[in-house]
């Protein structure tokens, strides 16, 4: 997604609490700062998400992923690489990897994600708006919204699996 020449030039803030709110799979997600405020350069988010929950085994074809744990532990996968992070901890998942992620702990975890360049926030918002809450999603309905925005689900979420070799976090 290319930047706009109409990417604003003044600064934003959103306040503790503020953001528009949305449910990805289950988990509560706030758009902080959207693609349409920088022009499509990046977005930044907030995710809560449920103990021992993650979304499937994806990739993104267009944007670099960066996730910074405010609170929780977790459990990431990045191209077979098994990473446990814990609260201040930063993960990066270059564009074209495959990814996922787990809260491996017995309380909601919270990480803000920055994407580069933006977008992710508009499948977050079309992928919401087609799967009711709290109903399991309709492949049919959701692979297009994938497709459209250069997302790929390869497998699928951590708690799936059988868990591997691995100490979580301190």
């Amino acid at each position: 997604m290319p930047v706009s020449a109409n990417a604003p030039r003044a600064a934003i803030i959103v306040e503790r609490g503020d953001g528009k709110p949305i449910h990805v799979g289950g988990d509560e997600v706030t758009i902080k700062i959207s693609s349409s405020d920088t022009g499509g350069a990046f977005a930044v988010f907030e995710g809560r998400t449920r103990p021992l929950h993650g979304p499937p085994l994806h990739l993104h074809r267009y944007q670099d992923e960066t996730w910074y744990v405010l609170e929780g532990e977790y459990r990431f996968e990045v191209d077979g690489q098994e990473i446990y992070a814990g609260a201040g901890a930063t993960v990066f998942a270059p564009r074209g990897s495959r990814h996922t992620f787990q809260n491996i702990g017995s309380t909601y975890g919270r990480m803000v994600t920055t994407v580069v360049p933006g977008g992710l926030d508009d499948f977050f918002e079309e992928a919401d708006a087609a799967v009711p809450r709290g109903a399991v999603p309709d492949p049919a309905k959701m692979l297009p919204i994938f497709e459209k925005y250069g997302l790929e689900l390869l497998g699928p979420p951590l708690a799936a699996r059988p868990q591997t070799a691995g100490a979580p976090c301190d």
